[in-house]
């Protein structure tokens, strides 16, 4: 009876230890997810979760398998795009309209990503660890705001009218199609928080002209820019001139 009873105890412990080595959620810590890579499978199928029961056969292997955990969490960022209109510059130079032509967005942003989804970009190589995955998801927004923001622009070049500010999040997303180069990413927040349209009127005005017109007009403001400069020379001299009496009546 006690060599019975110590072999069910033997048992009992090998088959406890067998259950414990292949039981992976433990490693896993809250907040985060684990994906299973081995030498004999290769990258399991199954995400490992913290409170969500997973046991995997690979670990009995000695040096076989291992676990690569992610944090899963929200990605909060503010992403910022400008820029002038092609040869905005060059334009608002001709006004004297400093800045007429340039354009600004800021966006509020939050993307999240299922463990679903991070499987899908290990197995695809986009991304190996952590740091990558934060890349990621910073490149996603980038690429989420800049696609916005010429997605506001060419509508403001269509309508005079167009305010970004009226525009639905759900009609943007559609617009720039974001789920095409990005579709394990979950857009929970993307806000416009400020914004700053050219004057399209004016550019089209200017671009429209034809190069004698706009030849006329720059030489206009470069005749107006020489005279200002020569009468402010003409009131420094003036003005020396004048200190210059002033000092020799008092001596």
């Amino acid at each position: 009876m006690k060599k019975f009873l110590a072999c069910v105890f033997i048992l009992a412990v090998f088959a406890l230890a067998i259950f414990y080595i292949g039981w992976t959620q433990i490693r896993v810590k809250p907040d985060s997810m684990g994906i299973v890579i081995s030498k004999t499978s290769g990258i399991d199928e199954t995400p490992v979760l913290n409170g969500k029961f997973s046991w995997k056969w690979q670990f009995l292997l000695p040096t076989n398998a291992i676990i690569k955990t992610f944090e899963i969490k929200p990605l909060n960022t503010k992403k910022t795009v400008s820029g002038t209109l092609p040869s905005g510059e060059a334009y608002a130079s001709i006004f004297n309209a400093d800045k007429l032509f340039d354009y600004s967005f800021t966006f509020d942003i939050s993307l999240t990503v299922s463990p679903q989804a991070v499987l899908e970009l290990v197995k695809q190589n986009k991304i190996t660890d952590d740091k990558d995955l934060a890349e990621y998801l910073e490149g996603a927004a980038a690429t989420l705001a800049q696609n916005a923001a010429a997605y506001f622009l060419g509508k403001a070049g269509e309508n005079a009218l167009f305010r970004p500010e009226a525009v639905r999040r759900d009609e943007i997303l559609r617009g720039i199609q974001i789920y095409k180069d990005f579709p394990e990413i979950d857009v929970t927040i993307f806000a416009l928080t400020d914004s700053k349209l050219p004057d399209f009127n004016m550019y089209k005005k200017i671009s429209g002209m034809n190069p004698q017109e706009l030849n006329l007009k720059i030489s206009a403001t470069e005749n107006k820019s020489e005279n200002q400069t020569d009468n402010q020379t003409k009131n420094d001299n003036q003005n020396q001139i004048s200190d210059s009496l002033t000092n020799s009546e008092e001596l």
